[in-house]
């Protein structure tokens, strides 16, 4: 056969099949103007109408804007009779996935190179715009010099075209899907995201994130986010690296990063967490960042901040200023002020009507941490039961220290109530904005793990640290935050100051209301144990913390209507109150047999 025989589409000379997908063929084809060898592909799936084809044009155009040497760039495109075809530099090479099925997982370090490079070459198009939609280690080639290229644009469309609501055609491969694919929306930069993110976990474990198989398996698995991190913590790729993956696959896509320069960004503050030696705080900043990036926490933490910041010991704001911040919030409003009325504060007497005469009454500082308090209560309850359980453990915890605080001075009572009640601010944002990470650190703990060593290996970090570092961020006044710093294991010694009566207090009270929220505590053991540990602010018999607890969860059922919560059918205060029920059981008999003795 002469060459002057062989298929011809344009100008372009068709010699040897590539490869073939869903969307169409991929063919080695001679440039015969500019005599050089091009990979040419047939969008045989595309839509021969007259929209269609001035839209893929469009989107041609578009993408031949793309120079980066990350990038293979397009040459030409056109229509052959009323197939698209696309065509792009030929480049040798082996695909990715060839290359992870044939040498397994890379070294963190080297996965991290390599999808630096990707993002580089993603990023150039997100630059313009421009999204891949069709992003898989397939797609990725690796160079005979080494260098990851980024190719196949041909699915690419520019961002903000909308999805007709006809449209059934799915673009992409499936395994390397969005949910929004699935679930129907925008296809756009996030989409990219959520692909990079499966990219970037097969580069770190050596195979897909979505194991499963069957268009509806893979669809399962990813709408639902049932991406297994084992593989990951097994590995041992550092936290800050693995929370890069899971912020790209949140299936939440204001969680999600923006687009690849985002990532790259978040990528280069996690280099820079792993160079730091120990003692930096970059890993608390790096988290911090992370949190950040959730729509809610900013406009969240704003409030707070502004409210500790009129009530700050160098503010001249008045009471009427305080009050009008606190007003914005009708849920706020409306909580502080059946709280105020409440048997919470004897002295407020049930007269209070207006939030001036709540700040007037109660006193600007415990007003203002009580706002605090029920602001990050309100805020956080999201219908997930181990967040409730959690920030109703945090409360009653709260109430307790306030009781044990009233046995010193009727002003330690409050302070004591507010260190409490935020002692687990670091556990608390984990479980509401880190799930999946919480959960982990809760397999490792169940595993035999000591919760610190858990915390580190997630995290990089430790929910204390957090917790401190978030508390800064909102001006909470020094001594509460350093409430939150971690006690020692074994014996306390007796407090040398207020400060750190508050310290043992916050810590008594939550270390007690966590065992209590355990189905296997032992509370004879657990109420023995604590006394011995607190020996320095406790006196009396063990079996009174069992009492004092008894009579925080009392009072934190009246008040549970007021902060939206039904403590009939609230997970910690039916274990809590069955805990109670068995102390006072145990104390029962152990007098009798004392009395029979």
């Amino acid at each position: 056969m002469t060459d002057r025989k062989k298929p011809r589409i344009g100008r372009f000379e068709l010699r040897t099949e590539l490869g073939r997908g869903f969307h169409g063929r991929v063919y080695l084809a001679w440039d015969t103007r500019l005599e050089r060898r091009v990979a040419l592909k047939l969008l045989l799936t595309a839509s021969g109408d007259t929209a269609s084809r001035e839209q893929f044009m469009t989107e041609a155009r578009a993408v031949a804007r793309l120079a980066h040497p990350n990038v293979i760039p397009l040459y030409d495109a056109g229509i052959h009779g009323t197939v698209p075809y696309l065509v792009f530099e030929f480049v040798a090479g082996e695909p990715l996935k060839a290359k992870i099925r044939r040498d397994g997982p890379l070294a963190w370090m080297q996965a991290v190179e390599q999808f630096r490079q990707i993002l580089a070459g993603v990023g150039a198009a997100h630059a313009e715009h421009v999204a891949h939609l069709d992003l898989s280690p397939n797609n990725l080639l690796i160079d005979r010099d080494g260098r990851v290229r980024v190719m196949d644009f041909g699915l690419a469309r520019l961002v903000g075209r909308p999805i007709d609501d006809d449209e059934s055609e799915i673009h992409g491969t499936p395994r390397y899907m969005s949910p929004e694919h699935f679930r129907g929306g925008p296809l756009d930069l996030q989409t990219d995201v959520f692909a990079l993110g499966l990219v970037f976990y097969e580069l770190l474990v050596g195979r897909p994130a979505v194991p499963a198989e069957g268009l509806n398996g893979v669809r399962n698995a990813i709408t639902n986010g049932a991406f297994d991190w084992t593989p990951l913590i097994d590995l041992e790729v550092p936290a800050e690296i693995v929370a890069i993956v899971r912020d790209a696959l949140a299936l939440d896509r204001t969680a999600r990063f923006r687009d690849a320069p985002d990532i790259a960004r978040a990528l280069e503050d996690a280099m820079r967490s792993r160079a730091q030696t120990a003692g930096h705080d970059i890993a608390v900043q790096f988290l911090l960042r992370r949190l950040q990036r959730r729509p809610e926490f900013p406009a969240f933490s704003s409030t707070i901040v502004e409210i500790n910041r009129l009530t700050a010991e160098d503010s001249s704001a008045g009471v009427h200023e305080l009050a009008a911040v606190v007003q914005r919030d009708f849920s706020l409003t409306n909580r502080l002020m059946k709280i105020a009325n409440s048997a919470f504060f004897d002295r407020a007497g049930g007269g209070i009507t207006t939030v001036s005469q709540a700040i007037s009454l109660v006193g600007t500082r415990l007003v203002r941490m009580l706002c605090n308090g029920l602001l990050v209560f309100d805020h956080m309850q999201r219908g997930q039961p181990a967040l409730q359980d959690a920030l109703v453990c945090s409360f009653v915890a709260g109430l307790m220290a306030r009781y044990l605080g009233q046995r010193v001075r009727r002003e330690l009572a409050e302070e004591a109530f507010i260190g409490a009640l935020f002692n687990r601010l670091g556990r608390n944002l984990v479980i509401y904005y880190l799930e999946d990470e919480h959960r982990e650190i809760q397999r490792l703990v169940d595993g035999g793990t000591k919760a610190l060593e858990a915390e580190q290996r997630v995290l990089a970090t430790s929910f204390a640290e957090i917790g401190a570092a978030v508390a800064t961020t909102w001006k909470f006044p020094p001594p509460l935050i350093a409430s939150m710093a971690p006690l020692p294991a074994g014996v306390t010694a007796p407090p040398a100051s207020a400060a750190a009566a508050l310290h043992l207090y916050a810590h008594l009270a939550n270390e007690l209301c966590e065992a209590a929220n355990r189905d296997d505590a032992d509370p004879a053991a657990v109420l023995d144990g604590l006394a011995s540990r607190f020996s320095g602010v406790l006196s009396g018999a063990p079996v009174l913390l069992g009492e004092l607890l008894a009579a925080s969860l009392d009072k934190f059922t009246e008040l549970a209507p007021t902060l939206g919560v039904d403590a009939a059918r609230n997970g910690f205060c039916q274990r809590a109150s069955a805990f109670c029920r068995l102390a006072g059981e145990q104390a029962d008999v152990e007098m009798a047999t004392a009395v029979t003795v």
